[in-house]
C-alpha cells in the first residue's frame, strides 16, 4: 500500500492529521491527501441510475459575490488609509536631523555606528550629546 493510500485510509477512518504526522507520516503527504479529501467532500455530486456519481457544476450566488466584493472594497480603503499614514510618517521622519546616522556613520578609525550629535536646548541654551558610545 502506498503512503498516500495509507494516509487516505486512516483519514477516512477519522484519524486526525496531527496524529498521522506524529506517527511519522510526511506532513506534505498528509496535507495533500487531506486537501484532496476535503475537495471531494465539498464538490456537489448527483447520483446516476447505475449508482455512480457525477459532479454537478456550481452556480455562482450573486449575493455571496456582492458581499465578497464589498468586503474587499472596505479592505482596500483600510489599506489606502494605512499607506497614507505611512507616507505622512515617512515625510515627518525625513525632516528629522541625523535620521539613520547610527547605521550610516563609518569613522576613519574603523568604528561604525558609534556617533553622537551635540544638541542644545533652545530655551535655556544647555548643551549635551546624544548618540551611541562604545560599551566599556
Amino acid at each position: 500500500m502506498k503512503v498516500t493510500e495509507h494516509v487516505e485510509h486512516l483519514l477516512r477512518q477519522g484519524r486526525k492529521p496531527k496524529e498521522l504526522i506524529e506517527l511519522g507520516f510526511p506532513k506534505s503527504v498528509v496535507t495533500k491527501v487531506r486537501r484532496r479529501l476535503k475537495e471531494e467532500k465539498a464538490a456537489p455530486q448527483s447520483k446516476t441510475k447505475e449508482g455512480g456519481t457525477i459532479e454537478t457544476p456550481l452556480e455562482p450566488r450573486a449575493g455571496c459575490l456582492e458581499s465578497n466584493v464589498q468586503e474587499l472594497q472596505s479592505r482596500v480603503e483600510v489599506l489606502e488609509t494605512i499607506v497614507a499614514e505611512l507616507c505622512d510618517i515617512e515625510n515627518r521622519l525625513d525632516g528629522t536631523p541625523a535620521l539613520g546616522l547610527k547605521h550610516r556613520f563609518n569613522c576613519s578609525c574603523g568604528a561604525s555606528g558609534l556617533v553622537a550629535v551635540r544638541i542644545k536646548c533652545t530655551k535655556c541654551g544647555q548643551e549635551t550629546y546624544w548618540g551611541w558610545w562604545p560599551e566599556k
